[in-house]
């Protein structure tokens, strides 16, 4: 079972990174001046797992500039994931001996973000990158070869945290943030807004009757459902956009896996059997009109 996107990268994502950059900067100008800005950071500390001074991105950001980056991280995720909503994300600054070790989110949403505002190219600080067991680690003797040697680049993704970078991984994966070495001051350190994408759910473009192609997705799901049953062992989220006019089919993100060692059949089978049930479907041709379908196992 082949796994495909589970770590994504969206660079130069928000238009407006400058404007939540900034306001952080500025609650730091001047150390010797105390303000409500200066007290909401929690100092999380759990021995050998997590450290990092963290608080509610909600709260920290003025509610315009905080909202409008929200409803527009959200609106890219309706239209890119088929995720309806965030968890309330966390504003994360990681100073001198901050890190997170290995862990996994699954239980939080089917996709894991983490939005940077780190000025990585002029960084004075050494790790901070989010590493990421590859899913071919996680299967490790399926993949062994006796005569091969590896090392971290072939056990792990490590993904530095760019400015304005949207980073997107599979969150059942266990990964980390390297530790932070180099930098006390606030306005130096790794500083990143993440937090999980939720409830997945079908999205339809505006160009299109939404009642109507409900009706119709639901009719397509009845009738794909003993097809997707024959794949009892899958566990994870696929999401596709289906482009109305003209047709195409397209993955967007995926990261499903099998829990049965013994079943090698290649995801494109069921991509297949996806798009076939598609093509037969009574959807409109309407320019331009598409819809986003998630699949969860």
């Amino acid at each position: 079972m082949k796994t495909m996107n589970s770590i994504d990268k969206v660079t130069n994502f928000y238009p407006q990174a400058d404007q939540l950059r900034q306001y952080f900067d500025q609650q730091f100008e001047n150390p010797l001046i105390a303000h409500e800005n200066r007290f909401v950071w929690d100092y999380w500390n759990v021995p050998d797992q997590y450290c990092t001074l963290r608080t509610p991105a909600y709260h920290y950001f003025p509610e315009d500039i905080y909202n409008q980056f929200h409803d527009y991280l959200v609106s890219w995720g309706q239209q890119n994931l088929g995720c309806f909503d965030i968890s309330p994300p966390w504003l994360s600054c990681y100073v001198e001996g901050c890190f997170q070790n290995w862990h996994s989110d699954s239980p939080h949403g089917p996709w894991a973000f983490v939005y940077s505002l780190t000025p990585w190219s002029e960084r004075a600080f050494t790790g901070g990158e989010t590493l990421i067991f590859k899913p071919e680690t996680l299967d490790y003797w399926s993949h062994y070869n006796p005569e091969t040697g590896l090392e971290k680049p072939q056990l792990m993704q490590s993904v530095a945290p760019e400015y304005n970078q949207l980073t997107l991984f599979d969150p059942r994966l266990p990964h980390r943030v390297e530790e932070v070495r180099g930098v006390r001051d606030p306005r130096q350190a790794r500083l990143v807004i993440h937090g999980w994408f939720t409830e997945p759910s079908p999205f339809i473009s505006e160009n299109l009757d939404e009642e109507e192609m409900t009706d119709r997705l639901n009719d397509i799901m009845q009738q794909m459902l003993p097809d997707l049953q024959d794949w009892p062992h899958l566990t994870g989220v696929i999401s596709l956009r289906v482009d109305l006019k003209p047709f195409k089919v397209q993955v967007l993100m995926n990261h499903l896996t099998s829990t049965d060692k013994a079943d090698k059949r290649p995801l494109s089978d069921l991509i297949h059997t996806i798009e076939k049930h598609l093509t037969q479907a009574q959807l409109p041709e309407q320019e331009n009109g598409y819809f986003i379908l998630p699949i969860i196992y």
